[in-house]
């Protein structure tokens, strides 16, 4: 009787075991030869695989675009363009979206208003969306959003109306719109992160600090596959929100291989920079203090390279970080985008 009893708590013992090693997911850890099947095992393809995109016309400012306070877009070095941007990477899931535009003069030799908004600002984002799996590529509008408007009273009886940018005068105005999508996967992204802003601001900043240098030696001394080993979770999203396939992920590889195949690419040292939290508290990020148009608002992990032309590029490596649910900053902040 005593060793069917003991037999029996074997068999609930190896039970438990196994549903508790069931329940365990284990990422793989990504490396420059497996990071192609990996993904490719990762992906799911759907009938219809819609891609939202953002088309920006803007006059007399500059801009920056988020969505769900994750950034899409920014122009900084100022023209007159109606520039479409991909914002997959930005929706999670299916659902109500917010889609945030921050607005900044233009140069001077541009408006005359100085370093405050024109009067004659305007700014439209228009929100389509097209299938992927449609051979035509139709586009689909979903949604224009226009900035408000005042009337001034002007003409010599004063009784002329004249519309103007709500936020003439100033020298930063942002608003904030909601649209709908539909998207046929979903995302965990931030949305089980810990909320940073509660979180000891020196300990955070050391913590990100720490992160990016260990990042910056990693390309000096070429380790590429350890680059690779943070990615997992941040590609897993972000190559399912594109649905992409083979030739798109090599396309990413070879991105993210620049630093260790261009024989002339030189790393910058991280300097100068702000700590920026996005993802309405959840992601923080280092960028560059610098108001130059080609560096403002980009990563302070950077470098330059010829191409095969002679020009100067630079190339920067962004990391947006989160600290998911249960897990103690000590233990270091995680890649999601």
């Amino acid at each position: 009787m005593k060793n069917v009893i003991l037999l029996c708590v074997s068999v609930l013992n190896l039970w438990g075991c196994s549903q508790a090693e069931k329940h365990q997911e284990v990422n793989p850890i990504l490396t420059t030869e497996n990071y192609i099947p990996t993904m490719l095992k990762e992906i799911k393809h759907y009938p219809k695989e819609p891609v939202y995109q953002v088309y920006v016309r803007n006059s007399l400012c500059l801009y920056e675009v988020l969505v769900n306070d994750y950034p899409i877009a920014k122009l900084f070095n100022y023209g007159q363009e109606m520039t479409p941007y991909n914002i997959n990477n930005g929706i999670l899931k299916s659902g109500k979206q917010k889609i945030t535009l921050r607005l900044y003069p233009a140069p001077e030799e541009y408006s005359r208003s100085g370093n405050v908004l024109s009067p004659n600002v305007s700014c439209n984002l228009e929100i389509e969306y097209a299938d992927k799996k449609d051979p035509e590529y139709t586009s689909v509008a979903v949604k224009e959003f226009k900035l408000p408007t005042k009337i001034k009273m002007a003409g010599e009886h004063n009784d002329m109306a004249i519309p103007e940018f709500e936020g003439a005068g100033k020298e930063y105005y942002e608003i904030t719109y909601e649209f709908d999508a539909t998207v046929p996967y979903e995302n965990i992204g931030w949305s089980k992160g810990q909320d940073l802003t509660k979180l000891d601001r020196k300990k955070l900043e050391e913590t990100t600090l720490n992160f990016y240098q260990n990042q910056w030696n990693l390309y000096k001394n070429k380790e590429n596959d350890k680059v690779f080993s943070f990615l997992f979770q941040k590609e897993k999203e972000t190559t399912q929100a594109s649905y992409d396939d083979e030739q798109s992920l090599l396309d990413t590889k070879n991105s993210y291989l620049k630093p260790f195949t261009i024989g002339s690419y030189a790393l910058e040292q991280i300097k100068d920079y702000d700590f920026k939290i996005f993802g309405n508290g959840k992601l923080i990020t280092l960028q560059q203090k610098s108001l130059d148009p080609r560096l403002r608002s980009n990563s302070a992990l950077w470098g330059k390279y010829k191409n095969e032309k002679g020009s100067t590029i630079a190339n920067f490596r962004n990391y947006y970080l989160y600290l998911p649910e249960g897990k103690k900053l000590e233990d270091g902040l995680e890649v999601i985008r």
